[in-house]
C-alpha cells in the first residue's frame, strides 16, 4: 500500500508540472491573443490580429489549421465552403490550442507504441492523475479567459472580439499603449488603482492564468507560487464547484483537449491515453472472467464421456469481482485514485461490458427445462444455484457507488460523492437491466411455467374425481376439502422447494406469477362445475377461504412486502372475492323476469367489474338446460384443457377471453337450433342461451375499456 500511495503521489507531481507549464503557456498565448486583439495600428487603424489573420499559417501549424477548416465547414452547403480560416472568427490562442493537442497525441501514440507496447500499462495508468490536473488547469483558465475578457472590455471599451477601437485614444489606439490593461497597477479608467488580470486570476482561485506582468517582469507574483519542481502546491488550487465544471466540459478546449472530436480520424488530446486507459481497465475485469463457469468433464466406468453441468463461481470469485469493479472505480476518486469524480461514467463502460461478457457465459451455463419434465431436477436446481450467482453480482454492482465514493467518507461526504455516486448508478443500469433479463427469460420463466403446469394438472382433479358433485357423508360428517387435500401440499412443497432457495427479488415473481396463475385456474375450474348444487356451493365457498389463506402463505414465502391483495393490480385477488359473490346470485330465481331484465339486473351488480366474461359465461352454463353444450364439450375437449386453453402459463389471460365468447356464442346457436326441433325438454331454464347473448358483447366491451 506505501508503494502504491508514494507511486500515485509521484504520479500526480509530475502531472501537476505538467499542467503548470501547459497553463503558463496558455496564459502567454491567451495575452497575447488579447494584445492583439486590443491593439490598433496608430497609421493604418488595422486591428493587429487582423493582421495576424490575413497572414500565412506557419508549417508547423498546419495541423491545427486543417482541424479549425474542418470545424469551420462542418454543417455548412457547399458553395459556403471555405479552405481558409475565416478572418472574423479567427482566435490565435484555438490555433495554438489545437496544435498543442495534436502534438500530444502523437507523442502519446510515440510513447504507448514504444518498445513493442511494453510500457503501455504504466503509460495508461498516468490518465487518471493528468485528467485530474489538466481539468484544474482548463477549468482555471476559462474562468481567467471568461472573467479577463469581461474585465479588460470594461477598462478599455473594446469588445470581446477586438474588432472596435477605443473613440478616446488618440490616433485609433495610443490610449492602450498607457491603460491599465497591460501595466499591473496602473490608474483604470475611473482612476482607481486596479488590474483586470489580477482581479480574474483571484476569482478564478488562485491564479491559473498569468496576467501580463508574468511574460514583461521575470519575477512577478505568478512565478512565486511555484514549488521547487515548477509544479503548483495543491493549497492554491480551489475545489471545482458544479456549475464550472459544466461550462469546463462544454467547453472547446476540453473538448479538444480530451480528443472528443478528432480531424481525418487522426486522434488528438489524451484520446490515445484515454483509450489505452480504458483498454487496461477492461482487461483487468476481464481477467477472472477466465474461471468462471467453466466445462466440467467425467467420464464413466467405460471412458464414454457423461454431460455434467458446468462448475458455478465460488462466493470468493464473485467477491474478486466486486473487488475489481470498486478497485477500477476508486480511480475516479481524487483521494484513493488521484483521478477526478467526471472519470465515474467513463469507467463504468467497461464495468457494463464486463457485466455483458458474464451474462454470456451464465447464459451457457443454464440448463434448458422442458414443460414436462420433473421440477425435482439436477438441472432446475443448477439453474436456481445460477440465479443466485447472477443476484449476487447484481447486487455488488447496485452497491458498488455507493461503497466506493461514498460510505468510506461518511458522515462527511460532500455533495461531490453524492453526485458521483448518482452518475455512477445511472451509468451502471444497463448492466443491471441485462442480469434481470438474463434471469427472467431463462431461469424465472421456465421455472414458473413447470409449477404453474404442475398446479394445473392438480387442479384438474377438481372435475376428473368430481370433487364437488359427491353429496356429504350419510353418518352426517363433513366432507374433506379439495383444497386441504390437493393444493396446500403442493404450495408448501414449491415454497420450500423453489422458493427458499431463491433470492428474495427472484422468488418473489415466481411466488407471484403462481399465485396469479392459480387464482386464475382455480376460478375457471370452479366456474365449470356442471350441475353446481347447494352442497357443493357450501364446500366450494369453504374452499376458497382455505385457497386463499394457502396463496396468502406462499406469496409471504416469497419475500415479497405485497400481499395477495397487490399482485398483478390486485385484479386476480379481486376476482377472488367476487367468486363467492357470484356462487350465491340468485336472480334467477324469479321466474317472471325476462332474460334482458335478468342481464340488466347482473350487469347493475358491484362485484361483476372484478370477474372475468369467460367465468360469468360459464358460471351461467350450470343454470342452463342440458341441450346447452358446456363450452368445452362442444370443443370436444377435459375441462382443465380448456381452461389451460384460456389462460397461459404466465398468468396472462386476455387472449383467451375472445376465444371463450366465441365458443359460448357457438354453443348458443346449437342450443337454439335442438331447442326448435325438441322444446318438450323442461329441465334448467331456458332464458340461459338468451341471458348469454346479452350479457357477452357488453361485458367484452367494457373489458376493452
Amino acid at each position: 500500500r506505501l508503494y502504491v500511495r508514494k507511486l500515485r503521489e509521484k504520479r500526480t507531481a509530475a502531472a501537476s508540472k505538467w499542467a503548470t507549464e501547459v497553463s503558463d503557456a496558455s496564459s502567454r498565448v491567451w495575452n497575447l491573443h488579447r494584445v492583439l486583439a486590443a491593439r490598433n495600428d496608430p497609421v493604418t487603424r488595422k486591428n493587429f490580429l487582423e493582421v495576424v489573420a490575413g497572414s500565412e499559417v506557419p508549417k508547423d501549424f498546419a495541423g491545427a489549421e486543417e482541424a479549425l477548416v474542418q470545424a469551420q465547414n462542418e454543417n455548412k452547403d457547399i458553395e459556403n465552403v471555405t479552405d481558409t480560416l475565416n478572418i472574423q472568427d479567427f482566435s490565435l490562442f484555438s490555433l495554438f490550442w489545437v496544435q498543442l493537442c495534436l502534438g500530444l497525441a502523437g507523442r502519446l501514440q510515440r510513447l504507448l507504441k514504444y518498445d513493442g507496447g511494453s510500457l503501455e500499462s504504466d503509460v495508461a495508468s498516468l490518465y487518471p492523475a493528468v485528467r485530474s490536473a489538466s481539468l484544474e488547469m482548463v477549468t482555471e483558465l476559462h474562468d481567467v479567459m471568461q472573467m479577463g475578457s469581461a474585465s479588460s472590455d470594461d477598462a478599455t471599451g473594446l469588445s470581446s472580439m477586438g474588432s472596435g477601437w477605443n473613440p478616446t485614444g488618440v490616433m485609433g489606439g495610443s490610449a492602450g499603449l498607457e491603460d491599465s490593461v497591460f501595466l499591473g497597477g496602473a490608474v483604470g479608467m475611473d482612476g482607481s488603482l486596479d488590474d483586470p488580470f489580477g482581479r480574474a486570476d483571484e476569482a478564478a482561485g488562485g491564479g491559473m492564468g498569468a496576467s501580463a506582468d508574468a511574460w514583461t517582469h521575470p519575477n512577478s507574483s505568478h512565478d512565486a507560487t511555484l514549488d521547487v519542481d515548477g509544479s503548483r502546491p495543491t493549497s492554491d488550487v480551489s475545489p471545482i464547484t458544479s456549475s464550472s465544471a459544466l461550462a469546463v466540459f462544454s467547453s472547446q478546449e476540453w473538448i479538444t483537449l480530451q480528443g472528443e472530436k478528432v480531424s481525418d480520424g487522426a486522434p488528438m488530446g489524451f484520446s490515445p491515453l484515454r483509450s489505452s486507459f480504458l483498454e487496461q481497465c477492461k482487461k483487468r475485469l476481464f481477467t477472472p472472467l477466465e474461471f468462471m463457469f467453466q466445462e466440467a468433464v467425467s467420464v464413466d466406468e467405460n471412458g464414454v464421456a457423461i454431460p455434467v453441468l458446468p462448475t458455478l463461481p465460488s462466493r470468493y470469485d464473485i467477491a474478486k469481482i466486486d473487488s475489481n469493479i470498486r478497485e477500477e472505480l476508486s480511480l475516479a476518486d481524487p483521494r484513493q485514485g488521484g483521478g477526478d469524480f467526471s472519470m465515474a461514467t467513463m469507467i463504468s463502460d467497461p464495468i457494463v461490458n464486463m457485466v455483458h461478457e458474464f451474462c454470456v457465459l451464465a447464459k451457457r451455463a443454464i440448463s434448458e427445462i422442458d414443460e414436462n419434465e420433473e421440477a425435482e431436477t439436477e438441472a432446475m436446481a443448477h439453474n436456481l444455484k445460477v440465479a443466485g450467482v447472477m443476484s449476487s453480482l447484481a447486487s455488488f454492482v447496485r452497491n458498488a457507488p455507493e461503497n466506493t465514493y461514498v460510505n468510506p467518507y461518511r458522515p462527511s461526504q460532500s455533495p461531490q460523492h453524492e453526485e458521483a455516486s448518482h452518475s455512477c448508478r445511472v451509468a451502471l443500469l444497463p448492466a443491471l437491466q441485462e442480469i434481470e433479463s438474463l434471469v427472467k427469460n431463462t431461469i424465472l420463466t421456465p421455472l414458473t411455467r413447470v409449477l404453474n403446469s404442475h398446479v394445473a394438472t392438480v387442479m384438474s382433479k377438481m372435475h376428473r374425481l368430481g370433487a364437488y358433485l359427491q353429496d356429504p357423508r350419510d353418518d352426517g360428517s363433513q366432507a374433506t376439502s379439495f383444497v386441504q387435500i390437493h393444493l396446500v401440499d403442493q404450495f408448501d412443497n414449491i415454497a420450500s422447494a423453489y422458493l427458499t432457495p431463491l433470492p428474495n427479488e427472484y422468488a418473489s415473481i415466481v411466488a407471484s406469477t403462481v399465485a396469479t396463475f392459480s387464482i386464475y385456474s382455480f376460478v375457471s375450474n370452479a366456474a365449470m362445475i356442471r350441475p353446481l348444487g347447494e352442497a357443493s356451493r357450501l364446500r366450494l365457498t369453504q374452499d376458497l377461504a382455505d385457497f386463499e389463506l394457502s396463496l396468502e402463505q406462499l406469496v409471504f414465502k416469497g419475500g415479497t412486502s405485497l400481499s395477495l391483495s397487490q399482485i398483478a393490480g390486485g385484479k386476480p385477488y379481486a376476482e377472488l372475492r367476487a367468486m363467492r359473490q357470484l356462487l350465491y346470485w340468485n336472480m334467477l330465481d324469479d321466474k317472471t323476469l325476462s332474460p334482458a331484465e335478468v342481464a340488466k339486473a347482473l350487469l347493475r351488480e358491484t362485484w361483476v367489474k372484478d370477474v372475468r366474461p369467460s367465468t360469468l359465461f360459464h358460471f351461467l352454463f350450470s343454470f342452463a338446460p342440458t341441450l346447452l353444450t358446456s363450452p368445452h364439450h362442444f370443443k370436444r375437449m377435459d375441462a382443465h384443457q380448456y381452461v389451460g386453453a384460456m389462460i397461459k402459463l404466465d398468468g396472462s389471460v386476455d387472449d383467451g377471453e375472445a376465444s371463450a365468447w366465441m365458443t359460448t356464442m357457438t354453443c348458443c346457436d346449437a342450443y337454439q337450433q335442438r331447442e326448435s326441433v325438441d322444446g318438450s325438454m323442461a329441465d334448467g331454464d331456458r332464458r340461459v342461451g338468451a341471458i348469454l347473448m346479452i350479457l357477452g358483447p357488453e361485458l367484452l366491451r367494457r373489458r376493452r375499456q
